[in-house]
């Protein structure tokens, strides 16, 4: 009866991390099984290194305590593989017998390892025909799981890549921290709204990326950036509120800024499919100070952009941003992003001047 149960056990671990593993290697879909080792290893372990790097006060040393998560977790993620692997057939082997020199659970794990990484070394063989099919079908495993690991690698680091080279471009010009006015008026010195159209069609391009790569490597979402007070979600939420701001202005309804706004909504609801927003919902709207958005809304208008009425862009703005503001803020609790995008620090300010457009 135990070897019946062995062999039960076994077959169900090794199709278990074979499905996981297909799943998080080779298709592009999202789904997940509750018990499969990619789900248990992230959501246990992020939630136990994230509660640590809250309570590391200096930003340089939380960044560097962070960043290593998500490296050391794709490694501890194919060992995990491997590991279940290794200990399923180990099972499979002492459920059904048939190795020859091999006398208990031990030697089964062991003759299950020697298969796996092809290693022959030929003191436990199969003695019977099912075994020795049974050697090649995990033989056959263990060089899937290399090919896998080895193709799926730098395609991970070349998303990555990817995705932070454009924010080493976010910049307003200053020394701080970056915020969306200021985005858009060092981006457009002369009032002028059409000048905007093309970095908004180049991040509604980089919003797309994400979604894709993200979909595909969903552990790419706790990559850091090399750079301190930089991270991808505060830089999503950075540029989608430059992109709310532009929809304040009269006469870009329907333009680039529109399409990039729609695109990060969409990103935001796909990753925080699920997750209880409530909490962030409360305290967003017991937070809303009107007076901020009418500071925004005059420093705009006297910089030349042709505004709105105001009651109408109130109206409009606090509409569109409620459809993404919890989704923002949960990501960056969840990710325990620094709050706020800066760009990088050059020791003096050599962008072009924020304020007033010159009159004509």
């Amino acid at each position: 009866m135990m070897h019946v149960l062995a062999t039960v056990v076994g077959v169900s671990l090794v199709g278990a991390v074979l499905a996981d593993l297909v799943n998080t290697l080779v298709t592009t879909t999202t789904s997940n099984g509750r018990f499969w080792l990619t789900r248990i290893l992230y959501t246990r372990t992020w939630t136990i290194v994230r509660a640590v790097g809250h309570r590391i006060r200096d930003d340089d040393r939380r960044e560097k305590f962070l960043s290593t998560y998500a490296p050391v977790s794709v490694i501890a993620l194919l060992v995990a593989w491997v590991a279940q692997q290794i200990v399923g057939f180990g099972l499979i082997w002492w459920g059904m017998g048939g190795l020859e020199g091999g006398k208990g659970l031990a030697d089964s794990m062991y003759y299950s390892g020697v298969v796996f990484f092809t290693l022959g070394f030929g003191e436990i063989v199969p003695g019977d025909a099912v075994p020795r099919i049974g050697a090649l079908v995990e033989a056959f495993a263990g060089v899937l799981t290399t090919a896998l690991v080895i193709g799926y690698l730098p395609a991970l680091y070349s998303a990555y890549s990817e995705r932070e080279q454009k924010l080493l471009t976010l910049d307003d010009g200053t020394e701080g921290r970056i915020t969306p006015t200021n985005l858009i008026l060092s981006r457009a010195p002369t009032g002028d709204p059409r000048t905007l159209d093309r970095f908004f069609e180049e991040w509604e391009a980089w919003v797309a990326q994400v979604m894709e790569t993200h979909t595909t490597f969903p552990m790419l979402s706790l990559f850091r950036s090399q750079h301190l007070g930089q991270h991808w979600i505060t830089a999503l939420g950075l540029v989608t509120d430059a992109a709310l701001h532009m929809e304040m202005i009269d006469g870009c309804d329907g333009r680039a800024p529109y399409w990039m706004l729609r695109r990060s909504v969409r990103l935001m609801q796909q990753l925080t499919s699920g997750a209880d927003l409530s909490s962030h919902r409360a305290a967003l709207d017991a937070d809303f100070d009107e007076r901020v958005f009418r500071d925004l809304y005059d420093s705009m208008d006297d910089h030349g952009f042709p505004m709105k009425p105001y009651a109408e862009a109130l109206a409009q703005g606090r509409d569109l941003r409620r459809r993404y503001d919890a989704r923002l803020e949960y990501l960056i609790d969840l990710l325990e992003a620094p709050r706020g995008f800066w760009g990088h620090s050059i020791g003096h300010s050599i962008g072009p001047a924020v304020g007033r457009a010159p009159a004509d």
